[in-house]
């Protein structure tokens, strides 16, 4: 949706010292004027009301929740001679509805905003050049990697300070450059030279001046078959290789796609150490059937076991494999993860099987549901998960409205040492513009 006014503002400060000089300047773009090229600029954002629960039944353990209205604005100029520029500013307000009195916050979700009334972030802020063949991004950004995403599946998104480079050599070939400096986890106003293992109790010892990341990815597709590698280099922590193939079969009756995905990750301790001397292997498979009302599936993986050691109290026996952006948010790639819980989150060594489906039975309704174990013992005890994720999106006068709701009902997850049945409930209404 375009909102002329908004992105001139924007437009002229950023890029606008240029288009005045569109006359003199060899092979301008189509605009003819000022005001064509600020016209040409975009709004987008979104407006969100977020409520959490989490319920211990019968624990001891208080049980906790979380409020928040708030949203995301974002502004992106039109491109000249490839290059724009685009600024987003994210908000999160309590509005007095969280327990913010108690000792120790006992009765706060601080996953959604904080320990915060209100917490106001200019998330995205960058530069970027694009052609048919290249797009280069520096600044402020949202990154769309395996390894390295926004998480956004709360308030604010996580976003990182990064250059990018993607080219696009030849048709269905798609290479990926990155080299992040600073990060910014959902909760935080600004950004470090950290990541979220400084979060995280098992790493009491992480500096807070970390070297950021270093990433190359490479995606092909021909036919049915999906294919993409990467290497993280998380400076100090670990070395990441990560590989995917995913192939699926169309043409059959009834509108019937037979599909297979493998995935598969090999990490190695690097520099520092930081993290311990991380020496870990990740595999796994899912196969399943897309139709027209939506798809079934079932899902492995698996985390071997290896010479265990200790870091911050804790004997990790999965070969201390990490994930520094997004361990604690259970938003990794595996298979088998759900919303609260995963084989990467829990530290643990084991393996884990998932078993669901995602349905469309209206057009305005999306059902997803599974039921994952995670075994983990004699590490941990084991976790089995019931996990349903309903969408209801209107359409028509209410295009961009949506209401979802995620439900998680876990059996003996260790959260908080707490091994009782734990529900985590998610009710979020948004309208994205």
């Amino acid at each position: 949706m375009k909102y002329p006014m908004i992105a001139a503002a924007v437009g002229a400060l950023l890029i606008g010292p240029l288009v005045a000089q569109a006359d003199t300047m060899p092979h301008a773009e189509h605009y003819q004027t000022i005001q064509q090229f600020l016209e040409a600029g975009k709004v987008t954002g979104n407006i969100r009301s977020y409520y959490f629960n989490q319920l211990y039944g019968g624990s001891p353990l208080p049980n906790k929740y979380a409020y928040s209205l708030g949203g995301m604005l974002k502004v992106q100029t039109a491109p000249l001679y490839g290059l724009s520029a685009g600024v987003a500013f994210y908000t999160a307000n309590s509005l007095g509805a969280n327990d913010l009195n108690a000792p120790g916050y006992t009765h706060l979700d601080a996953l959604l905003m904080g320990e915060k009334d209100s917490l106001n972030v200019l998330g995205q802020a960058y530069l970027q050049y694009q052609d048919r063949w290249l797009k280069v991004k520096a600044g402020d950004l949202l990154l769309h990697t395996p390894w390295m995403n926004p998480s956004d599946a709360f308030m604010i998104p996580s976003t990182f300070q990064a250059v990018t480079v993607q080219a696009n050599p030849i048709r269905n070939l798609q290479l990926i450059g990155i080299r992040e400096f600073r990060f910014k986890n959902r909760i935080q106003g600004n950004y470090y030279q950290e990541t979220l293992l400084n979060q995280n109790p098992i790493y009491p010892d992480m500096p807070d001046h970390m070297d950021g990341t270093l990433a190359f990815g490479v995606k092909a597709h021909w036919q049915g078959l999906k294919s993409s590698a990467w290497f993280y280099k998380f400076y100090d922590l670990a070395n990441l290789f990560y590989g995917t193939v995913h192939y699926g079969v169309s043409g059959l009756p009834y509108g019937l796609k037979p599909f297979a995905d493998f995935q598969y990750a090999r990490e190695w301790a690097d520099g520092a150490q930081y993290a311990g001397p991380v020496n870990a292997t990740v595999f796994g498979g899912m196969v399943g059937l897309q139709t027209p009302l939506g798809r079934v599936f079932a899902a492995y993986d698996d985390i071997p076991g290896r010479s265990p050691f200790s870091m911050g109290g804790w004997t990790l026996y999965n070969g201390g494999f990490v994930s520094p952006y997004t361990q604690q948010y259970s938003a990794d790639p595996l298979y088998t993860s759900i919303m609260d819980y995963g084989l990467v989150s829990s530290s643990a060594a084991g393996h884990a099987w998932k078993f669901g489906f995602l349905i469309h039975p209206l057009r305005q309704l999306r059902i997803k549901y599974s039921y994952s174990m995670y075994c983990t013992h004699p590490y941990l005890p084991n976790v089995d998960a019931n996990y349903l994720d309903v969408t209801y999106t209107p359409g028509g006068f209410w295009k961009g409205l949506s209401l979802r709701n995620r439900l998680a009902v876990d059996h003996s997850n260790p959260y908080a040492n707490y091994h009782g049945t734990f529900i985590d409930d998610r009710l979020m209404l948004q309208y994205a513009f």
